[in-house]
Order: C-alpha cells, then structure tokens, then sequence
C-alpha cells in the first residue's frame, strides 16, 4: 500500500501541494517557537510576498500579534538563521487574520417544577419562619409554583 507522500510525489500535479504543506508545517513550527502562548490560539495560513499570515480566533489576540510584530519579525528571522529547514526566509510583515469560531447556541436547561412534597416542606418552614421577609419570599414561591 502506498504512503499518502509516495502518491504525492510521483504525480507532477500534486508535487506543489505536497511542497506547500511541508513549507506550512515548518513555518508553523517556526511560529510555535518563537511565540509558545500565542501558538496556542492561533496559527500559520501562508507565506506570500513577504509577509506571514496568520489566523487567530480573536481581536484581542490579534491586537497583541500586531503590537508585537518587530519583536516577533525578529525571532523568527533569528529562528531561520538557526534552522536548516527554513534558512532564508524573508519576512517584513506579519498580517493578522481574526477567524471567530461559531458557537453553536447553549441548550437552555428546564428546570422541573418542584414536587409537592417539596412546596409542602416548604410552607412548614414559611410557617416556622421567625423572619416576616423570609416567610412572605417561601409563599409567593409556593403560590407561583402551585399556580404555574
């Protein structure tokens, strides 16, 4: 059975797809260590013209990418001079793209209505109340209860 890359590499077509992938996985590499914690909430779509792209999942992690950039341009320029995968890469810029993940809406859980046994305990301790506060509180729950 062949390898995924063996079929990669024996079709001309496919060679430049197998070529990029490698390239994204260096610079991926490359972001993680020069950037350890922000690698953790984002990552590398592309190297074009100069400048790394890369996708983040909010505006302030972006933000903070953007104050960053000629610290970040530095180390990895530094990170490439000490690579021997990504020697000569020329940086001059680092665009920030903001990807938000959707969110599928939070189920709301019904709470059940409490038993009868429970609103019965309930108004023996509003009868046992010493507290008029605390009493009027356990019957307006009681009568809302009983009435819904």
């Amino acid at each position: 059975m062949f390898k995924i890359n063996q079929i990669f590499k024996h079709h001309n077509d496919l060679k430049p797809l197998l070529q990029e992938a490698d390239d994204r996985q260096h610079l991926q590499q490359c972001w993680s260590a020069v950037a350890p914690e922000l690698a953790k909430l984002s990552h590398v779509l592309a190297h074009h013209d100069g400048a790394l792209t890369i996708a983040v999942h909010s505006g302030a992690v972006a933000s903070r990418i953007r104050l960053m950039e000629p610290q970040l341009l530095q180390k990895i320029r530094d990170f490439c001079q000490n690579s021997r995968k990504i020697k000569g890469l020329n940086l001059n810029a680092i665009k920030v793209k903001v990807q938000v993940k959707s969110r599928p809406p939070s189920k709301h859980k019904r709470i059940k209505a409490p038993s009868n046994q429970a609103l019965n305990t309930l108004e023996s301790y509003a009868n046992e109340a010493n507290n008029p506060a605390l009493e009027a509180a356990l019957r307006h729950f009681i009568d809302r209860q009983r009435h819904d």
